[in-house]
C-alpha cells in the first residue's frame, strides 16, 4: 500500500485513512474551480491491491495497482473547464442595438443568454468589450465564446467541445449547420430554431486536424438520430470547405445545400447577411429551397463544372503517395472514395503489406483508419500495427523486442488513428460493418476502411442467393459508402487454389482468380497481388488494374525486402517493372 499512497499522491489525491472501502473527498481536477470547493464530488475506493477513483462532477476516473489498473494502461480522461455563469449579466442598450442593426431582437438575444464582458484578447495583446455567446447543452454552461468590435475570438481554455445551441438537435427533424453565432440567430430570427455551429468557424485551406469537427463526436448519437441534415455555411471558399467536411461526415445521403440569393454580381455570403439584405421570409425560402447532395439520379454539366475545374486546376482531391516509395508511387497511389481489392495466397503478407500502408498514410497524411479484422483478431491485429508503427518485434524473439515504454507510446499514437469494428460471437453482415464504419466517419472522421478479409462477410449471403451476386451487391454498397464519404475502402479477398500441375514454385494469382466472382477484378478502382518469391525471399506487390492512370499510378510491379527485424517492408530501389516488361 506504500507504493500506491505515493501514486495517488502523484494523482493529487490525498485520503485520511487508507483502510479498505469507499472514501469521499473534494475532486483534485475539478473542486478548485467550483464554488463549492469542499463539495465530496470523488469517490475513492480501496482494494487489497489496488485503489480506483470516480467523479461524479467532472469525467475524471483512474486506478492504480492491481493489472486492471497499471497507470501506463488507463483509457486517457480528457479534462475539461466547465465555466462559471456569470451573475445579473449586461445587455446594454448598446448591445441591443448592435444586433438590432444585424437583424436580431433582444428576445433572441436574452432567449440564447448573450450577454456583454470585457475579456483579454491575445490577437490585440489587450482587455477589450466584448460579447460572449454562452454554449449551453443539457442544461450545463460548457463554454462561451467571445467576439470583440474588431471581430477577433476567443473562448474559454480548455472548453468541452460542443456545437453552439446543441439543445436545438432533435431527433428525426431537420438540423441545419451555419458557420457562426450570428447565422445561428438570424435563423432563429426565421423561425428556424433548429440550427447549430461549430465554435471554430471555417477552415481557410483543406486539413487533416480533427480538432475543429471534435463536437461531432460528442454529439454523435444526436446527429445519428436527426433527419435531414441542412448545411447553411458561407458561399465563399473556407464555408465551402467546410460544408465539404460536414456533408462527408455527416453521410452525403442525408445532406442538403442551402444557397443564399446573388443580387446582380453580389453574393449573399451567409445567413445573418440574407436577414439583413432580404428579410426572413428568404432566409426561409432559402432553406425550403435547399437541393440535395448530388450522389446519384440525373445531373446537367453544371452541377459537376465545379469539380471539374477543382480537378483542372489541381485543387479538387489528389492521389496521395502509400509511403511505401517512389516504386510504388509509379504503380499504385490512393485517392479518397476509391475501392481497392488486395489479393494474395494465404501467408504470401498480403495483411501486414496492407497495415504498413496503413501505418504510413497516418504517418505521412494523418489519416485515421477503421479496421475490420475478424480473422487476425482485434488484439493480434493491434500488436502487429505496434510492430510496423515502433520498428521492432512485439513478442520475444532474436532480436530486441518492443520494451514496456516504447508499447505504451505506441498503442498512444494508434489510440488517435485507428479505430476497430469487432463483431464479437456473431456473424456480421457488410450493412452492420458500413453502418459502425459510417459512426467512424462522424466521430474520428476516418479516411480509411479496411475489410479482412471478405470471406468473413460471405457467413451472412442469403441461401437463395448466388456468390456473384452477394459479391456484386457487396462491392457496390462498398463503393457507394467510399463515395458518400469520401472514404478509401480496401478489401482483402482470398484466391481461389491455384492449379499448379507441375509443381514446384506457386504461380502468381491474378484478380480473376479471386474466390467468388469475377465481380472483384471488373468493379474495383485498384487492384493488388500480394505475392512472397521465397526462392529469392523477395515479396512481389503488383497493381493489376488501375482505372484512373495515370492519375494513381499505372499497373506494374514492385519488388519489397521484409525487414525481419524492423518488422517492415522496404521496397527494392528502382525495382518498378511496368506490367510485361521485362525484369
Amino acid at each position: 500500500m506504500a507504493n500506491l499512497t505515493h501514486e495517488l499522491a502523484a494523482e493529487g489525491i490525498r485520503l485520511r485513512s487508507y483502510r479498505l472501502g469507499n472514501h469521499k473527498l473534494p475532486c483534485p481536477r475539478c473542486s478548485a474551480g467550483r464554488k463549492k470547493k469542499t463539495d465530496p464530488c470523488l469517490s475513492v475506493t480501496v482494494f487489497d491491491d489496488r485503489v480506483k477513483w470516480d467523479c461524479h462532477h467532472c469525467p475524471w476516473t483512474g486506478g492504480v495497482g492491481g493489472s486492471d489498473f497499471h497507470p501506463r494502461h488507463r483509457k486517457e480522461v480528457r479534462m475539461f473547464n466547465r465555466p462559471a455563469r456569470v451573475e445579473n449579466p449586461q445587455r446594454p442598450d448598446k448591445l441591443l442595438a448592435w444586433f438590432a442593426s444585424r437583424g436580431i431582437t433582444a428576445a433572441t438575444v436574452e432567449r440564447m443568454g448573450i450577454y456583454r464582458s470585457r475579456q483579454w484578447f491575445p490577437q490585440i495583446d489587450a482587455e477589450a468589450d466584448c460579447i460572449a455567446f454562452p454554449y449551453e447543452w443539457a442544461g450545463m454552461l460548457r463554454n462561451v465564446k467571445y467576439r470583440d468590435a474588431a471581430k477577433n475570438f476567443r473562448q474559454e481554455k480548455q472548453p468541452e467541445p460542443v456545437l453552439y445551441n446543441a439543445d436545438a438537435i432533435e431527433s428525426g427533424k431537420d438540423l441545419i449547420f451555419v458557420e457562426g453565432e450570428m447565422d445561428v440567430l438570424a435563423m432563429i430570427e426565421a423561425d428556424l430554431p433548429n440550427v447549430v455551429s461549430l465554435p471554430n468557424g471555417a477552415p481557410d485551406k483543406p486539413e487533416q486536424s480533427d480538432k475543429r469537427y471534435e463536437p461531432l463526436a460528442t454529439h454523435a448519437a444526436e446527429l445519428e438520430a436527426a433527419g435531414r441534415i441542412l448545411i447553411a455555411t458561407d458561399m465563399d471558399g473556407p464555408g465551402e470547405l467546410l460544408a465539404q467536411e460536414l456533408a462527408r461526415r455527416l453521410g452525403k445521403d442525408r445532406c442538403w445545400r442551402v444557397r443564399f440569393p446573388t443580387a446582380g454580381d453580389a453574393q449573399t455570403k451567409d445567413a445573418n447577411e440574407c436577414l439583413m439584405d432580404h428579410g426572413r421570409e428568404v432566409l426561409r425560402e432559402c432553406v425550403a429551397n435547399a437541393e440535395p447532395w448530388p450522389i446519384d439520379g440525373l445531373h446537367d454539366v453544371d452541377d459537376f463544372s465545379d469539380a471539374v475545374w477543382e480537378m483542372y486546376r489541381g485543387d479538387g482531391p489528389q492521389p496521395l503517395t502509400c509511403g511505401m516509395g517512389p516504386d510504388l508511387d509509379q504503380a499504385f497511389k490512393i485517392i479518397p472514395g476509391q475501392f481497392v481489392v488486395v489479393t494474395g495466397i494465404p501467408n504470401h503478407g498480403k495483411s501486414r503489406w496492407l497495415d504498413q500502408v496503413a501505418v504510413s498514410m497516418a504517418e505521412l497524411h494523418d489519416w485515421r483508419w477503421a479496421v475490420f479484422s475478424p480473422e487476425t483478431g482485434t488484439p493480434n491485429h493491434i500488436a502487429d500495427l505496434c510492430e510496423i508503427k515502433a520498428r521492432r518485434p512485439f513478442h520475444p524473439g532474436p532480436n530486441a523486442r518492443l520494451d514496456d515504454e516504447g508499447l505504451s507510446m505506441t498503442l498512444a499514437w494508434l489510440r488517435s488513428r485507428f479505430l476497430f469494428i469487432d463483431a464479437g460471437e456473431h456473424t456480421p453482415s457488410i450493412d452492420w460493418v458500413l453502418e459502425r464504419a459510417r459512426s467512424a466517419v462522424l466521430r474520428k472522421g476516418i479516411r480509411g476502411l479496411i475489410i479482412d478479409p471478405y470471406n468473413e462477410l460471405e457467413a451472412s449471403r442469403p441461401s437463395n442467393q448466388s456468390e456473384t451476386e452477394f459479391v456484386s451487391q457487396l462491392i457496390s454498397k462498398c463503393k457507394l459508402f467510399g463515395r458518400v464519404h469520401d472514404v478509401t475502402v480496401v478489401v482483402v479477398a482470398h484466391p481461389t487454389k491455384l492449379q499448379n500441375p507441375g509443381g514446384g514454385k506457386e504461380p502468381q494469382p491474378g484478380l480473376y482468380d479471386i474466390s467468388g466472382s469475377a465481380h472483384w477484378r471488373n468493379k474495383a478502382d485498384a487492384g493488388i497481388v500480394v505475392y512472397r518469391d521465397y526462392e529469392a525471399r523477395k515479396t512481389i506487390v503488383s497493381a493489376k488494374k488501375i482505372r484512373r492512370q495515370p492519375m494513381c499510378g499505372a499497373p506494374g510491379q514492385v519488388e519489397f525486402w521484409f525487414m525481419g527485424q524492423e518488422r517492415r517492408f522496404e521496397a527494392v530501389t528502382g525495382s518498378y517493372r511496368a506490367l510485361g516488361q521485362a525484369a
